[in-house]
Parts: structure tokens; sequence; C-alpha cells
């Protein structure tokens, strides 16, 4: 979860961003579900940014997500990307899947750095057909800003296992994806959509 810090720094980055091309944008922490106080923007009269820096369980971000945005026609959600608790790398936990010619047989090292064990609130985007946005804080080795990533789900493959013993169908993973495409958007910012792009 994103320090106290981090948040303001995330919600002060992108308020930033978007001063060039929205008239009005409202930053408000409040408590829409439970005890959990969540960071947003209204942004003009239709607009939304939903600050995820933190983990909600999973009906709780559901019903965050449908009360905060009502009728609004541009909602955009963006997660904290800090590695923990969203944008998890699921290389580690899982290389000798591929290794040992085992359910991930079929991946190569890269495509393995770049699975990632996506979180229920990821999921949730994701299942709406939707790439996915991050918040980068600045690093080492990445610059500050917002980053867009397309994901498609990891595949077991389980031909290793005989057919004399228990075979698990060939299946979409419903928590590893691996990402394809990425964008880094560092400059300034508009909401179009359910998208932070670019000016």
């Amino acid at each position: 979860m994103a320090s106290i810090p981090q948040q303001r720094q995330m919600l002060d980055y992108i308020v930033a961003k978007l001063e060039s091309s929205a008239g009005r944008i409202i930053p408000v922490t409040r408590k829409v579900v439970r005890n959990t106080n969540t960071n947003y923007l209204e942004v003009d009269d239709n607009g939304l940014v939903i600050l995820v820096d933190k983990k909600y369980t999973g009906p709780g971000f559901r019903a965050l997500c449908r009360e905060l945005a009502g009728g609004k026609t541009d909602v955009a959600v963006v997660f904290f990307k800090d590695g923990t608790t969203f944008f998890r790398n699921a290389m580690e936990a899982n290389y000798f899947k591929s290794e040992h010619d085992l359910s991930l047989k079929h991946y190569t090292p890269e495509q393995m750095r770049r699975m990632i064990l996506l979180s229920p609130e990821e999921i949730f985007i994701q299942d709406r057909g939707r790439d996915i946005q991050y918040y980068q804080p600045d690093s080492e080795r990445l610059e500050e800003g917002i980053e867009t990533f397309t994901f498609r789900p990891a595949r077991f493959d389980y031909s290793h296992i005989s057919s004399d013993r228990f075979k698990p169908s060939n299946a979409d993973s419903k928590r590893l994806f691996i990402w394809g495409d990425r964008r880094h958007e560092p400059g300034d910012l508009e909401l179009a959509g359910n998208y932070l792009i670019g000016e």
C-alpha cells in the first residue's frame, strides 16, 4: 500500500498534469465504502479519476467504482504502481513452471519477466476489457508518469501430464497476466473516456 506521502505525490502529480486541459479539478478524500478513505478527482462536470493507492475488498472496490461513477461519462481508474500491492511481478514464484517444462513451459524468459499477478482490483478493470493505467513514481530506472498496459491472460498448458493421470484442462489463468503493450506518458494529460492520455 502506498504511504500517505506517496498518495499525496500521486494526487498532486495528476492534478498538475491535468491543469492545462481541465477547467475544474476538485481533489476529494472521503470514505466511500466502509472505513477506507478513497482519493479521487472530480474533473469538470462529467469527469472522474479514481486513485487506487490501497487495497479494497473484492465487493468493496466494485461498490466504490459503481457509487463514484454514477452518471459520469469519463471515468479513469489509476493504480499506484508499487510492485507490491499493484503490478506485482509473478516471475519469481512461477519461473519453475517454465524452466521445468510444467504448465507455463511455452513462455520465454522475456515473457516470464512480463508476467504479472493482478490483484482483484486490477482484475475488475481488466475484466471490463480495458487497459490498466498506473501512476509510476520516479525511480532509479523509470521517470514519473502515467503508464498504460495491455494485458492478456497467461495460458496453462498441461500437455506434460500423461493421460493415465488426472489432467486439468488447458485454460487461461484467472490471475496471471502478461503485458504486451506499454505506453509511458510523462507530459501533460487530459481525461478522455476511461483513460488519462497525453495532450
